[in-house]
């Protein structure tokens, strides 16, 4: 099962903004931490992991530009176990390799 990327969790939760970056948006904060230079979302969520680094070149979501007062996205991904995308199911008449003939 694979993992969704954190910018398309972004993308489905508030729609994609063509044209525009993350880069760009005034929802990215850069930060410094001893000799690193880090960018994170604030929408998506402010940690000390790595994992939540941001890249200026994603395009922006909904949220660009705009204030966000929910609580950090990723917190409610951790805690729900949501980040996982779901299994894709066959289509009806599809053929399924896996399954045992009975």
């Amino acid at each position: 099962m694979s993992t969704l990327r954190k910018i398309d969790l972004m993308h489905c939760k508030f729609g994609r903004l063509e044209g525009c970056t993350c880069g760009e948006c005034s929802n990215l904060v850069r930060l410094q931490y001893h000799n690193l230079s880090l960018r994170k979302c604030s929408v998506y969520g402010l940690t000390h992991s790595a994992a939540s680094d941001w890249a200026n070149r994603y395009t922006a979501c909904g949220m660009f530009n705009k204030e966000w007062t929910g609580g950090q996205i990723i917190r409610e991904v951790v805690s729900s176990g949501r980040f996982k995308e779901k299994p894709l199911l066959p289509l009806d008449g599809q053929i399924n390799l896996f399954e045992e003939e009975v």
